[in-house]
């Protein structure tokens, strides 16, 4: 049964969580950049332009996240995608319903990207010629890919998810108990046929089969293929898949689970009445993820920071030891000028006494 009451904390949740997350992934996105820019990536080949993209892909989803806030209910046979925020003050509803369409291309994209790191760690270990569609003009194929992905997710959404007389007489006394809030006045989209669901399943799902492929490839053959490797090698590889293994591991949690919750719940048409948009808020915490598995599981990263951090010690240092060296010399000229003084004065004492 639908729980009395209604949710309007819930809301408040859906905006703190964000924006703990978009600090998060700004300030970490920063520091992986840096660290890239300051040598971390110099043994990636290609792969550095992936991370880095990624990183700004990320920074850019969080971004979105907070200038939408987007929120999700489901009810009985249908889930409701709306949003009280007006980005940069906008009034008009159909603006508003682009910005609320646009943050679906992110997450899309978004999603579309991670898999591509796994494509390119399979190829790097077990066919190391594909790797030219990482280079030059075939490196463009990859953003064509994501945007694919992240266009078909958002026009999808505006074109199965449109609402229409029926979804909005359905949520209507939904969203005026649970939101205080009238459905004709906020900018929304809903589930009203299979091909919404079609459409969201085909795409999350091909790319998490990718991952599972390219990821499952790996743990099972890996130690085979990189036997003749160097052991520089050897480490880089086994870095980068205990990478991949963790990236797997957090967007299944943030990302995949709670979208195909979502998704599914409307199918069995069951009697609840749920405030979802607490498990969509989670997914910006996912770039601040990523940016920490990288730093923290790959040496290179670890190095570069410690270079960066000596670096900095020793012109720290040099600063504040010419500034201190400056200060001894004036002190000890002025404390060896004393005894000289006074040594002088009894030298010129002394013949005037035997004088007399």
């Amino acid at each position: 049964m639908a729980s009395p009451g209604n949710y309007l904390i819930w809301i408040t949740i859906a905006h703190l969580v964000p924006q703990t997350g978009f600090f998060a992934s700004i300030s970490l996105g920063v520091i992986l950049l840096v660290l890239n820019f300051c040598g971390a990536q110099k043994m990636f080949g290609s792969y550095k332009y992936i991370i880095s993209a990624f990183t700004l892909l990320g920074m850019m989803f969080a971004t979105m996240e907070i200038m939408v806030y987007p929120n999700l209910h489901n009810y009985k046979a249908g889930f409701i995608y709306f949003t009280f925020n007006k980005p940069f003050g906008i009034d008009n509803l159909s603006w508003r319903s682009f910005f609320l369409g646009s943050y679906t291309f992110f997450y899309s994209a978004t999603v579309a990207l991670l898999s591509v790191q796994f494509i390119y760690r399979y190829r790097a270990i077990f066919d190391v010629e594909k790797l030219r569609f990482f280079k030059g003009v075939y490196w463009l194929i990859w953003p064509v890919f994501c945007t694919f992905f992240g266009l078909q997710y958002a026009l999808g959404a505006y074109c199965f998810l449109k609402m229409n007389d029926i979804s909005t007489e359905y949520f209507r006394e939904e969203l005026l108990i649970r939101y205080d809030t009238n459905v004709s006045e906020i900018p929304s989209m809903s589930l009203w046929n299979l091909m919404g669901i079609a459409n969201i399943f085909v795409i999350v799902n091909l790319q998490y089969g990718i991952m599972i492929h390219c990821g499952w490839s790996m743990h099972t053959q890996m130690e085979d293929k990189i036997a003749n490797f160097s052991d520089a090698l050897k480490k880089h590889h086994k870095q980068f898949f205990k990478t991949l293994v963790l990236q797997i591991t957090a967007p299944t949690l943030i990302l995949f689970i709670p979208i195909s919750f979502i998704n599914f719940v409307p199918i069995f048409n069951l009697d609840i009445s749920l405030p979802s948009g607490a498990l969509l808020c989670c997914f910006t915490l996912y770039p601040a993820m990523d940016s920490i598995i990288v730093m923290c599981v790959v040496s290179e990263y670890r190095k570069t920071a410690e270079k960066i951090h000596k670096a900095v010690r020793r012109m720290l240092e040099d600063i504040c030891g010419s500034g201190n060296g400056t200060g001894a010399v004036t002190t000890t000229n002025t404390t060896s000028e004393r005894p000289f003084s006074r040594r002088s004065a009894k030298v010129e004492q002394q013949p005037v006494g035997l004088q007399n």
